[in-house]
Order: structure tokens, then sequence, then C-alpha cells
């Protein structure tokens, strides 16, 4: 924060037609000069987190990200931007929160844009190599998991690949594509932990148990343009239960599909649209069927609104993505080839 208190202080540098290796000595120089003010501080850099190119409708879903980074997870953060110049922009920016007491340690964390033409960004991987800490962690950040495909160096430098497949028609073969290069943590996937959660207590006693091998219906009510996050839940009962799906048909605001037991009978798999639920990570209401018994779960008083989703995503801990990519297959297997969009 500044010297009052009041917030974190600032140093910046802007260059047009750059080298990567002066972006570095600028990052460098930022240090020094801060250093030679006197402010006590540290660096703290817990990870490198590269954000990939993004159509502007991003814009703000990432800003509005960055902006509460170094509270949660310090980071040296590269973006990536794209325009039509053939030449390397950059910018470079130390953020530090200071030291509010004596004896007390600030800290500092780092952030670099790189804004280049099409063929600097098919080479990406490459041009943030020298920028990358080499002692830390590289989590890609894929702002739109729907746009062209990222330099494949990207990839290769990635340990962690940071999605959100939230809106409707999500890609699911790309995120199973990427699920089986590096680990991905899928906002949407956090946001179901609840869900997951409560249909595991749900069968917890012994007579609940019972009826999974008998389950005859699934229903999953959504909210908003939320039915990516509803196939998604769908597809990890589905995967947990053995249960092989087919391909949903849309009908109004229901998805319908249906999925084979292991013993072969048939279960109807159904995705309802309520447009005034708000839900729990997109889902309103879970109920199983077996013939005419039923186990309904409703989300209460459960939400996402407390949590910090991207800062629990940005951690690498496997359990985050665990299940997630059995998941991710069976809810690909019920999608249709050309997925009808979502009404308004």
């Amino acid at each position: 924060m500044s010297a009052d208190g009041s917030g974190p202080e600032r140093g910046a540098w802007r260059g047009q037609g750059v080298q990567v290796e002066r972006v570095n000595a600028e990052l460098a120089r930022l240090h020094r000069a801060h250093q030679r003010a006197g402010r006590g501080h540290a660096l703290t850099r817990t990870l490198n987190l590269i954000v990939a190119p993004s159509p502007p409708a991003s814009g703000p879903v990432v800003d509005a990200a960055l902006a509460r980074l170094g509270a949660h997870s310090p980071s040296r953060t590269l973006i990536l931007r794209r325009h039509d110049a053939d030449r390397l922009d950059a910018e470079a920016r130390l953020e530090c929160e200071l030291p509010a007491g004596a004896g007390r340690v600030g800290v500092c964390h780092d952030q670099v844009v790189l804004i280049a033409d099409d063929s600097r960004l098919s080479h990406a991987g490459s041009l943030v190599a020298p920028l990358l800490l080499s002692d830390l962690p590289t989590v890609l950040w894929l702002p739109d998991p729907a746009a062209p495909r990222a330099d494949g160096g990207l990839l290769e430098r990635s340990q962690q690949i940071l999605v959100d497949s939230v809106q409707d028609g999500a890609p699911m073969a790309r995120l199973m594509e990427l699920a089986r290069k590096a680990r991905v943590h899928d906002l949407a996937w956090g946001r179901l932990e609840y869900w997951r959660a409560a249909t595991a207590v749900a069968f917890e006693p012994h007579e609940r148990r019972a009826l999974l091998p008998r389950i005859t219906a699934l229903e999953v009510g959504y909210g908003g343009k939320a039915l990516a996050a509803a196939t998604l839940l769908a597809g990890w009962i589905a995967a947990r239960c053995g249960w092989r799906p087919e391909r949903m048909e849309r009908d109004g605001d229901r998805a319908l599909a249906r999925a084979s037991r292991p013993d072969g009978a048939e279960v109807a798999i159904s995705l309802t649209r309520d447009p005034c639920a708000g839900g729990c990570g997109g889902v309103e209401t879970v109920t199983f069927a077996a013939g005419a018994e039923r186990v309904a779960l409703g989300r209460g008083a459960a939400t996402t609104t407390l949590r910090d989703v991207f800062a629990e995503a940005l951690q690498p801990l496997p359990s985050f993505a665990r299940g997630y990519l059995d998941a991710l297959r069976a809810a690909a297997a019920m999608l249709p080839n050309r997925p009808a969009p979502e009404r308004a």
C-alpha cells in the first residue's frame, strides 16, 4: 500500500517495438528503484501465471481476477495480447503491498503484458520463456477455451491449465485433449464441489446406497445459461455409477439423454432450465429416481459467492481436479455434434 496505508504502490514501464531482453531489464530496474527508495518489501511470487490471448469480451473477467491476485497468489503474471502491428509491445508493472507498521515487511509481485502479432504469438512459448521464473510452477490460463489453439510451447511449459467451461456448448473434446497433456483446473468443476459432496453424503446411508444400482432417472435443474455445468455434473454422476450415456436432444428448456446401467437397464437423464433460478455453481436441484423412490437434493443455503474459486484453482493441488477427466468424458458423450444455442 502507499505511504499512508491507503492501497498498493505501483511502478510501471511501457515500450514499443522491443525485445524480451529489454522487458527483463526494465523489470529489474523497477525492483531496484523501489529498493533504493528505502521501503522494505520482499519479492513474493508463488507461481508463473501465463494468460493466453483472449477476445475483448473476456477482458473484464481477466482484469477482475488479476486485480485480486496479489492478495492470495502473488505471481509473475505474463499476459499475452494480440495486435496487428509487426512488432512486440510490452508493459511491465510492479505492485507492492507495503508494511503498515514498524518491523513489518511488505510484498511485491510483478506483471508483464506482451502485445504481439499472430506470427509472434504462434511462438508464444519461446516468447515468454526468458521471463519465467525457473524455480516456480507455471499455470497457463485460457480465458476462452474455444479460442484458437494456444501455441503448443505454452502447454509444454505449463504444469497446470486453468479454464472455465461454464458457457453452453463448451468445447469438451478440447478440454479432454488438454487434460491428457496437463492437469486441468476447471472453475466450473470447482463451483460444482457442493453438489458432488452433497450427492456423496446423500447416498452414504446403507439403504440409500442400495438404490444406486436401481436408479431409473436423473433430473438436474439448472439456472440461467448453465447447461454446460449441469451436463458436467450429470457426467460425473454417470461416471461414478458406471453408466454409459448417449447423446442428448434438446426440447425447449430441457435436454434429454439416456444412459445404460452396468446391468443393461436404461436411465433417463433430464436437464431442465429454470430461467429464474440462480443455482449454486449453476445447478439448482438434483433428483434421483429408482422406480417410485426418490432422492431429492436442493441447494439450500449453499453458495459459491463466498469462495474464491479462482484462487483455489491456481493452487497446485491434484485434489481440485480429482474425477474431472472421467466426468468430462461422460459429459462429452452426451453432447450433440452441433449443440443448440442456449436461449436467453
